[in-house]
């Protein structure tokens, strides 16, 4: 029986790999858009041109939340392009989005799908959590929650703290302590495990195919800024994401333990560990510690193909 899942994307460069992921390897029943790397307009326009060019366009897009909960954010159009695609001047999708927002549609497909729906959270969790403020009993009948977000202590945004938990922690808090079943991939996890370096860049254009292509247009600034800041390539944590929820075999290491969101200050956004079970509080996330970059390299390769 093929796994059902959502996808919840705040649409660029990246996130669109992550996408053509989901559809591939997963019964793929929605992408729910949330604020996060663009502004909000790409973000849409972006998930619709993705499905349509792939060959997905009967996956069905739902808007959800605008905005964090609380606080101000900023958008990272340098990281993946003015229009989060890499600059890439596509033309505009005919797909349109569903008018049911992506809060009600996440409760919905819960409830359809009771038990068997994952959600590979790849994006600041603004949408989950209020999901399950409107409805608590959801943790009840989501299966798992597979999250990118957070950091060890190298911060990709600030210091200490990784975009997708430092653009809402408060949603990341809430959806840490709701009871969801969760395995987080960290920054410094994906830094090290998601990196598509000069060769794979140069293999991925010999592919030469539709998808390849689109790959490379995607990924354009993202490889070039990751290569400024120091990494052998582009940096894709979103894919080592959804590749890791699709075979397991690519988590190498894991521990349990409690994780917590920091609110205040510079330290606002921060992926807090316990480490050393000081609050003797249950653990309530798998934290993926090492991954097999090869194994991870091979099924986004495939999937150009």
């Amino acid at each position: 029986m093929s796994r059902k899942v959502i996808i919840d994307s705040d649409t660029a460069s990246d996130d669109t790999i992550a996408i053509l992921l989901a559809s591939r390897y997963f019964e793929l029943l929605g992408v729910t858009i949330v604020a996060g790397n663009v502004k909000y307009e790409n973000q849409v326009k972006n998930a619709l041109f993705t499905l349509e060019y792939i060959g997905r366009d009967d996956v069905p897009v739902y808007l959800g939340a605008q905005r964090p909960i609380l606080g101000k954010w900023r958008t990272v159009e340098e990281v993946h392009g003015e229009n989060g695609m890499g600059n890439w001047e596509y033309p505009l999708p005919h797909k349109k989005p569903e008018n049911e927002h992506a809060v009600d549609a996440i409760i919905r497909l819960s409830k359809e799908y009771e038990g068997e729906l994952e959600i590979l959270a790849v994006s600041p969790l603004t949408n989950i959590a209020l999901s399950y403020l409107k409805d608590p009993n959801i943790t009840k009948r989501v299966k798992k929650i597979w999250i990118m977000g957070g950091a060890f202590s190298k911060g990709n945004t600030t210091p200490i703290a990784e975009f997708n938990f430092w653009v809402d922690p408060e949603a990341a808090k809430i959806v840490l302590n709701a009871g969801f079943d969760i395995t987080i991939v960290p920054w410094e996890t994906a830094e090290k495990y998601g990196v598509l370096n000069d060769k794979d860049w140069e293999y991925i254009s010999k592919i030469n195919t539709k998808l390849s292509v689109f790959f490379i247009n995607v990924n354009k600034i993202l490889y070039e800024y990751s290569k400024k800041q120091g990494a052998a390539g582009s940096i894709h944590p979103d894919s080592l994401t959804v590749s890791i929820a699709y075979d397991n075999s690519i988590m190498l290491n894991s521990i349990r333990k409690f994780v917590d969101v920091e609110l205040c200050s510079d330290a606002r956004g921060a992926m807090l560990i316990d480490w050393y079970n000081l609050y003797k509080n249950k653990p309530n996330a798998e934290i993926v510690i090492e991954a097999d970059s090869n194994k991870f390299k091979n099924i986004l390769f495939n999937s150009l193909l």
